[in-house]
């Protein structure tokens, strides 16, 4: 028994020597590691970062993708993260808000590593803050729902009520009635990012209030998209535009986050040896961008919303006053503007949005 296992172990390391010549050869130039709230095949928000992680790697050689789906935000991210930078990862990529803390003491713990965390806060040499400005690209959404609404009602909704959210929602309804003056936009909020069946409840009491367009600011917008669509109405989607192969007939058109360039240009400065944490916030046409159109929208909405997309991407700002809140009050004075980097601390919904701040 010993002779056999000796002769084993013997035969083992001398093939696992002689296959690791080449296999040095080929070691990654660049490891990154991903970490995900939930599952890449949400067609939403972590689809969005797995699809634009997947293209890098396959773009740049030298490159390899370790990802981490499903990780709660709690010390477990933290112990996720470790692991990614012991396999060999020089870049990782916390991508949910509640990942801030664990990434944070990761980063502190190993300098030379790069960290991009889509979110806000301080920045530090090896750790850089990003994400995709939406409110303003919400609004070429508003028109094209405002125009191709027959009920003149349009249902949202909405995970959690931060400013962001509320941002989403109010630059949809100004884009809504910018064309259509009678429109009105319904909130119902679920309370997490993250719930089906709160999400698929939602959906039906904006359908069973007479909405005819939905669209949403939650984590997937799968389960909303696919509840409007099979009771014969329509959505805008939000997050991947990927979600559109969910909604064939309803499907109007909707904003996808396109990290692709962002993530190339980084991993380069990271292989090159150049990474410097910077805070980087783009939106459309940058980081943003609107999704293929429906076969039922007409030419010329389509026409309009690309002309509104636009202007937004040359700079329009819908959160220019004089604007009124919801209550009849001022939400802006004249000539006062809300800017991305406000945006996250608006608590007003603007006039004709139904639904109250929390």
């Amino acid at each position: 028994m010993k002779s056999s296992f000796g002769v084993f172990v013997s035969g083992l390391v001398l093939a696992c020597c002689l296959a690791a010549q080449p296999a040095l050869a080929q070691q990654p130039k660049l490891i990154i590691g991903a970490v995900y709230v939930g599952s890449v095949n949400d067609y939403g928000y972590n689809r969005s970062f797995h699809d634009a992680l997947t293209q890098v790697a396959r773009d740049l050689p030298g490159v390899k993708l370790i990802e981490a789906e499903n990780v709660p935000e709690s010390g477990e991210a933290e112990s996720v993260m470790e692991g990614m930078i012991q396999q060999g990862a020089k870049l990782v990529v916390p991508t949910s808000f509640g990942y801030s803390d664990s990434a944070r003491k990761v980063a502190k713990r190993h300098r030379d590593v790069a960290f991009e965390f889509a979110g806000d806060g301080d920045t530090e040499r090896n750790f850089g803050v990003f994400f995709g400005s939406t409110q303003r690209a919400m609004y070429p959404m508003g028109v094209a729902a405002g125009k191709m609404t027959k009920s003149n009602k349009l249902g949202f909704v909405v995970g959690i009520p931060i400013g962001y959210a509320l941002g989403n929602v109010n630059a949809f309804q100004m884009g809504a009635r910018s064309v259509n003056p009678n429109v009105q936009t319904i909130v119902v909020v679920t309370g997490g990012w993250s719930d089906k069946a709160k999400e698929a409840a939602a959906a039906n009491a904006l359908l069973d209030q007479g909405c005819d367009v939905v669209s949403m600011h939650v984590d997937s917008p799968a389960t909303i998209i696919q509840a409007v669509e099979g009771r014969g109405a329509m959505s805008i989607g939000f997050q991947s535009i990927e979600a559109r192969a969910l909604a064939p007939k309803g499907w109007i058109t909707g904003l996808g986050f396109t990290w692709a360039p962002f993530f190339t240009s980084v991993a380069k400065s990271v292989m090159a040896g150049t990474f410097r944490g910077e805070a980087v916030y783009k939106g459309l046409g940058e980081m943003v961008a609107v999704g293929p159109f429906g076969p039922s929208v007409p030419a010329d909405v389509q026409a309009l919303v690309k002309k509104s997309a636009d202007e937004v991407a040359k700079g329009f700002n819908p959160f220019t006053g004089p604007l009124k809140n919801n209550r009849g009050g001022t939400a802006l004075p004249s000539g006062a503007t809300v800017g991305a980097d406000q945006m996250g601390s608006m608590n007003w919904y603007v006039e004709g949005v139904v639904g109250r701040v929390r």
